[in-house]
């Protein structure tokens, strides 16, 4: 079955705060070259791949809005709205709320703790890895497993540049996952280790041109074009790769897998 992917197209996207490291008023977005970046993966995740894509609009005052990963957590069919931790996002949710009641799904939750979907959320056979502290707490996790029925993987993440879990690990298939050990704690890596067969390294380079904020389906894999190490291990491994310049994006702290939410049917 091919994934169904939430994005939303980036016309109000731009720098207009600072609420992470990535983030510089002064580097503003080339609106012309964002709207072709989004278009190509856009495109990558249609056409070439045959996933399928539906968006929620827009909304102006919102420019983050475009990286849907944080706009919610979709398990088995049950939604968990975020609790967004910075003023500058919170504005987001209604708008997803609204949208996804629109689309059918009536069982949802907004934990009472910060909270913010599945950019702090990944979810890797029937575990739900889940990181801290930069922008969701570790007791949002315990009302995850309640209402997801899941066992959750509490991850700490160490670095500020990787301030959500998506920007420092990528589920690749049933098997594998990929991670940058550094920012992780010594335990929450032991923890990845402890229940995943395969765990490939990425190097610093990798990192930090995004290439862990990626996209798989276990045989095609979607991520930063500059990431040109992980790029060649997924080829070494015999999966479709598919780079794609993502560097409008990354100057929010955002890349694939920030503009991309996996709508999971229920049972999946």
């Amino acid at each position: 079955m091919s994934k169904r992917i939430l994005m939303c197209p980036p016309e109000h996207f731009d720098i207009e705060y600072e609420i992470n490291p990535w983030m510089h008023v002064s580097d503003p977005v080339l609106p012309a070259r964002a709207r072709a970046q989004w278009q190509a993966l856009h495109d990558i995740y249609t056409r070439e791949l045959g996933w399928q894509v539906a968006l929620v609009p827009p909304q102006p005052g919102l420019p983050d809005m475009v990286f849907t990963a944080n706009g919610g957590l979709v398990v088995g069919g049950r939604l968990v709205l975020p609790r967004f931790r910075q003023p500058e996002r919170q504005g987001e949710t209604p708008w997803f709320a609204a949208w996804f009641a629109q689309a059918g799904y009536t069982e949802s939750l907004q934990p009472r703790h910060d909270f913010e979907g599945e950019g702090d959320a990944l979810l890797w056979n029937d575990l739900l890895f889940a990181g801290y502290p930069w922008r969701s707490d570790q007791p949002a996790h315990r009302e995850l497993a309640a209402w997801l029925g899941v066992t959750v993987v509490s991850l700490q993440l160490t670095d500020a540049r990787f301030y959500h879990l998506d920007t420092a690990l990528t589920i690749v298939d049933e098997h594998t996952v990929a991670v940058y050990p550094p920012a992780f704690t010594a335990d929450s890596l032991a923890a990845i280790r402890a229940h995943v067969p395969q765990v490939i390294e990425a190097s610093t380079a990798d990192a930090m041109a995004y290439g862990l904020n990626a996209m798989s389906d276990g045989r095609s894999i979607v991520l930063s074009d500059r990431a040109t190490g992980l790029i060649e291990c997924y080829r070494q491994r015999g999966m479709q790769v598919c780079p794609t310049p993502i560097d409008e994006f990354q100057k929010s702290g955002g890349g694939v897998k920030c503009l991309s939410l996996e709508l999971r049917p229920p049972g999946g």
